[in-house]
């Protein structure tokens, strides 16, 4: 695909040659005028694809220029310099090339003003939206998976940073030169990242301000990590538990074995029992390759795992949407709720994943898919199996929305014989089941919360009990595109009064005891989100730290808005981003956008925090 001709229209002579110059070395084809007439006469006899102008130029900055386009407007991008931030044409994320853009300009450098072009014209070759400020892109991988966005950059020369909650990769004229996955980097990290990287991304142009650690180009990096994505996924299900401490066990072979450098790196951190993960993250090969490693050598007797040192598994369902490696990572078990599309039931985060299923639900308008909870069976099978090595916190969506617990609940009750029988080492099993109140963002909050109690030794009748004293303070609101997905899913809960009544409006709902509620509404799409950060200051102190997520449905452009909003007005400890999953999108459609946000005591803080990275 060409890239777009470009006519730059400003009287500032200096502006007008430096971004005409700035444009053209970033590979654009350009073309410039000074003034009014020169503008209407080059965009009629060239039909640019884009045109930059200054907001003071007549017919240009207030967008006349469009009008007399005709008919072929609409493949024409208006790219305004002046007016304020987001001061655009409303539409769906992702549409455009035709069209106008306001650029916040007032003070910049020229150099400031080519960026904030140049961000705008990525947006449009890739297929992005902006920020409000144009200072980055924002995009989810459902849209645009990893490796079909790494190509469109190298194609279109990108220079600059690929921001996720996985972690971040460098790039210098479309080539990945670097990565970071916390404090592993190179390749390993990329391999993480393209494995892990499922909600949101951010991309910054402009230096990446990294050294280059990556030698392969891009199509052998993809490979790298396509074949360390196959290695970690069969390791995993050869393993026991990733929280597991791997053992050296030094038998007579042990000295005449040829070990392979792999290997011999693990074994050199063997000296003591070791977490797994710790082991993972130590060695500079990728995640899979070092797992795979791992179960070789117990295979050949010279590794052993002991349990975790906790005592207490969680275990929720897969409408806390939480990211996989987020909850690979603190142990939690995710059992699925199934969607059914037609005749076909398809298990939450097993067989379809958030990208599939907001594709067919966009290609099968036809029909209404419809979720189910697990089954009592489900949970006996789960529950038999973890029972017999640690106790159990099950934490769930409402119950006011589901069945879930419910069957979880029956589900205990069958297993009274298992409860009452101690095991081997004396100890008797406990089950403890948490009604949660939420549902995604909230739920995988608060069950990420139980699994850093458990790993901090607390027991599992302590966890239920501190789970059920902070579920109070749980807020989450969100606003939907329509309410149509809540009716025929039979969800709207107390918001049922706003059916039939929202024309020009847009509702904020919230959870209320576990139920769907109409907490306030706005005139337009755009103050919802101010609305919200009004709303959320209202239940939580600003001054003091919060716990926070936002979870959207194909929705990268209105949560990456929200979260700027959240980060200028609250002092967030921590941030989580994910998509929400097939089971809550069923109910709330695309373009839902949802904040939860907790603050906790000060003696609960330390009972939540992130685990150290050695954990």
């Amino acid at each position: 695909m060409a890239r777009p001709t470009i006519l730059v229209v400003d009287s500032d002579d200096s502006r007008r040659k430096s971004l005409a110059r700035g444009l053209a070395e970033l590979g654009y084809e350009v073309v410039s005028a000074r003034d009014e007439a020169d503008g209407v006469r080059f965009t009629k006899g060239l039909g640019p694809s884009v045109i930059v102008a200054d907001a003071a130029v007549p017919t240009f900055g207030n967008a006349a220029i469009l009008e007399e386009l005709g008919a072929t407007a609409g493949q024409t991008l208006l790219i305004v310099l002046g007016g304020e931030a987001g001061e655009e044409e409303e539409g769906e994320e992702g549409e455009r090339p035709g069209g106008l853009l306001r650029l916040p300009v007032a003070g910049l450098s020229p150099v400031g003003v080519l960026r904030k072009v140049h961000t705008a014209l990525v947006g449009v070759e890739v297929g992005l939206e902006a920020d409000s400020r144009f200072e980055s892109l924002l995009g989810t991988f459902q849209r645009l998976p990893l490796f079909d966005l790494l190509p469109e950059l190298k194609r279109t020369v990108v220079s600059g940073r690929l921001v996720m909650e996985e972690g971040e990769i460098g790039l210098e004229a479309g080539e990945v030169i670097a990565a970071r996955s916390g404090k592993v980097r190179g390749v390993k990290a990329f391999a993480r990242i393209a494995r892990a990287a499922a909600a949101s991304f951010r991309l910054l142009l402009g230096s990446s301000g990294a050294t280059r650690e990556i030698k392969q180009d891009l199509v052998s990096l993809i490979a790298v990590a396509i074949e360390d994505q196959h290695r970690f996924e069969e390791a995993t299900g050869k393993l026991p538990d990733l929280a597991s401490r791997a053992r050296l066990e030094m038998g007579p072979a042990f000295f005449s074995t040829q070990f392979s450098p792999s290997q011999q790196a693990l074994l050199a951190l063997m000296q003591q029992p070791v977490a797994v993960w710790r082991l993972v993250d130590s060695l500079p090969a990728p995640d899979g390759e070092v797992l795979e490693e791992l179960w070789r050598l117990q295979q050949m007797g010279f590794v052993t795992f002991e349990e975790p040192e906790y005592a207490v598994r969680i275990l929720t369902d897969s409408t806390a949407d939480l990211p996989p490696e987020l909850a690979l990572r603190h142990g939690i078990h995710v059992i699925p709720l199934s969607v059914i599309f037609g005749e076909e039931i398809l298990r939450d985060g097993i067989d379809i994943t958030p990208g599939k299923f907001y594709q067919m639900l966009e290609a099968r308008k036809d029909v209404h898919p419809r979720t189910s909870p697990p089954s009592k069976g489900s949970f006996l099978a789960d529950y038999a199996a973890l029972l017999r090595r640690y106790d159990v916190v099950s934490v769930h969506i409402s119950e006011k929305m589901s069945l879930t617990a419910a069957n979880a609940r029956e589900a205990r009750d069958e297993l009274e014989s298992v409860l009452s029988q101690p095991r081997a080492d004396g100890t008797v099993p406990t089950l403890e089941i948490v009604n949660s109140k939420q549902v995604s963002t909230g739920l995988g909050l608060m069950a990420l919360f139980a699994a850093r109690m458990a790993r901090r030794g607390l027991p599992a009748a302590e966890i239920r009990r501190r789970l059920e004293v902070m579920r109070e303070r749980f807020h989450l609101l969100f606003v939907v595109d329509t309410l149509d997905y809540f009716v025929r899913g039979g969800r709207i809960g107390r918001a049922r009064g706003l059916i039939g009544n929202l024309l020009g409006i847009k509702p904020i709902l919230g959870l209320v005891e576990g139920e769907v509620t109409p907490i306030d509404k706005v005139r337009q799409g755009k103050a919802a989100h101010p609305k919200v950060v009004e709303l959320l200051k209202q239940r939580v102190d600003p001054e003091k730290p919060v716990f926070a997520g936002i979870g959207h449905a194909s929705a990268p452009v209105w949560s990456g808005r929200l979260r700027e909003l959240l980060e200028k007005n609250f002092k967030i400890a921590e941030f989580i981003l994910n998509e929400i999953g097939p089971v809550v999108g069923t109910h709330t459609g695309p373009g839902c956008v949802g904040v939860v946000m907790f603050q906790p005591t000060e003696e609960e803080t330390p009972l939540i925090e992130p685990l150290p990275t050695t954990d």
